[in-house]
């Protein structure tokens, strides 16, 4: 870790920040995921009429509701998918923030998975298991906000004093993911630590972000899907026997980096007590863009599709209007032009002035962010996965390759394309292995710890820093344990990601090949985020 820090402290120098060496670390370990969902078969919920005493019936402040039980690990969890928690965004909603779901007669038949949020799956190695995973398992559909909770079947039968809740938020790089994978089934997370899940779905991409600098694109609106599902789950989450007071928000990637927008947020900060930030943060590159930045984005698109950019300030209404009617599935892939390479996505959270209301740095070094506990944390290997897709025609998924001086050095050159030669100077001499610099396995290995460390770690480091500075209590984690059957390349080590297997208790499904250490490395995990989420 030592060597680590010392990489950090180069990037954020060049960067003119600072970061501590005093972190307080903790060794965990990781992996991937899986475990089976039903689909979602019926495009239009059913309503019934209600049986008396139903035990799987929950009236909630919006209406009732009917979930499923399953027996996990000779425990009754409760399951209840696809609940509103706000109106469909589609027609004149699209694009605006979320407006609250309308209270429905009748019980909702909560069984079946929601749709899942317009995006483009991935299709780079079709038919590989290690990146289908991550595609999404139901239909896309605009009409996708919805959340879905996992409750212990005991809490209501017995009356016990009201569980901890997590609120899980998904990755995705604000362009994609969905609640609905099953890697993030909680079933086998409740029935070891007796708390309450629930997720949400959010737009994403510029369904969620688009920004032209008016009411009916404000960008954000992802965010504001986010804080509209935590507000539902405080003002009902009781009724499922959850304590509305002990809400921790969890999230990896872009969840996290979400996460760490609510901090700061006055629109939600105060919905919830906790947090736990898994390979994420807003200060992330890749995590926030300027406001110019992301309103010329918006303009391409608008252009793109067909709408007349050139009316966007003279005829905003006749802009939108255009916009509101093109086909989802046009603007989802048209979106994608304005990607301009590793990591810097079209679509991400901005500095709104009012979700987010200045820089989040500037922020937390005023003290301007909810001050408790926050779990935050790393994995080893954080940037092999996105190398590996910016970069094909260098790697392979499968094998090491002996990656070339000058190969090492493009990348690099890319990463750091606007920053000037003296400072790429100073990375590539941090980062060369000068016992042999032709060494094509140190610059593979080299290359994946520059993407990691810039994109994730050190952001990371800081951000727990300058948390801590500002009165926060921080845990800060660094997983470093490779599965056994993991579906990507060796030379890949602990990818992004690889720890959610862990946090949702996948080693404790006996039909997956895990150790018996990965069981009990999963089952320590869980027992962490139980404690945390009870006395931070």
């Amino acid at each position: 870790m030592a060597a680590r820090a010392s990489v950090c402290l180069v990037l954020l120098g060049l960067l003119g920040l600072s970061a501590a060496a005093d972190l307080h670390n903790s060794l965990i370990n990781s992996s991937t995921l899986e475990v089976n969902e039903p689909r979602r078969e019926d495009k239009e919920r059913k309503i019934k009429t209600a049986r008396p005493r139903d035990p799987l019936v929950v009236h909630t402040n919006t209406g009732l509701v009917r979930g499923f039980r399953r027996n996990v690990l000779g425990k009754n969890v409760d399951t209840f998918y696809g609940i509103p928690f706000a109106q469909p965004p589609v027609g004149e909603l699209r694009y605006k923030k979320p407006v609250p779901v309308t209270p429905w007669a009748g019980i909702l038949e909560a069984t079946k998975l929601p749709n899942s949020c317009v995006q483009e799956p991935f299709t780079y190695f079709p038919g590989f298991h290690g990146e289908e995973m991550w595609n999404p398992n139901t239909d896309l559909s605009e009409d996708c906000l919805y959340l879905n909770i996992w409750a212990p079947a005991h809490l209501r039968e017995s009356g016990a004093r009201p569980s901890e809740v997590l609120v899980w938020i998904y990755g995705g790089g604000y362009m994609g993911g969905t609640t609905t994978l099953e890697v993030y089934d909680a079933d086998l997370l409740v029935a070891n630590t007796d708390m309450i899940i629930t997720s949400m779905q959010y737009r994403c991409g510029a369904f969620g972000y688009l920004y032209l600098k008016m009411e009916d694109a404000p960008g954000n609106v992802g965010m504001y899907d986010q804080a509209l599902a935590i507000k539902w789950i405080r003002n009902n989450i009781e009724f499922f026997g959850g304590d509305p007071d002990r809400i921790t928000l969890f999230g990896e990637s872009a969840g996290a980096g979400s996460i760490a927008v609510h901090l700061l947020s006055p629109i939600s900060s105060h919905l919830f007590q906790r947090a736990i930030l898994q390979s994420g943060v807003v200060n992330s590159p890749w995590s926030i863009m300027t406001r110019e930045k992301a309103y010329d984005i918006a303009v391409k698109l608008v252009e793109d599709v067909g709408c007349n950019a050139t009316l966007v300030t003279e005829d905003p209404g006749t802009v939108m209007s255009c916009m509101r009617t093109v086909d989802a599935a046009t603007i989802s892939l048209a979106q994608w032009n304005s990607y301009l390479g590793l990591m810097q996505f079209p679509s991400t959270p901005i500095v709104d002035g009012e979700f987010l209301p200045d820089e989040p740095l500037d922020m937390i070094r005023r003290g301007e962010v909810k001050k408790t506990e926050i779990l935050i944390g790393s994995n080893l290997d954080e940037g092999t996965y996105f190398m590996l897709y910016d970069f094909l025609s260098y790697f392979d998924k499968d094998e090491s390759t002996a990656l070339t001086r000058e190969q090492f050095l493009e990348i690099l050159n890319q990463i750091f394309k606007d920053w000037s030669p003296a400072e790429r100077e100073s990375i590539i001499f941090q980062y060369t292995n000068w016992d042999n610099p032709d060494d094509g396995r140190a610059n593979e290995k080299a290359a994946g710890e520059v993407v990691g460390d810039y994109f994730f770690v050190c952001p990371s480091n800081l951000f727990a820093q300058l948390y801590a500075d500002a009165g926060g209590k921080v845990y800060y984690y660094y997983f470093n344990h490779r599965t056994t059957n993991h579906p990507w390349g060796e030379w890949m080590g602990v990818l992004h990601g690889d720890e959610i297997d862990y946090v949702f208790g996948l080693p404790l499904n006996q039909s997956l090949s895990y150790t018996a250490a990965e069981k009990d490395l999963s089952q320590r995990i869980m027992r962490h985020y139980k404690f945390f989420a009870a006395t931070g």
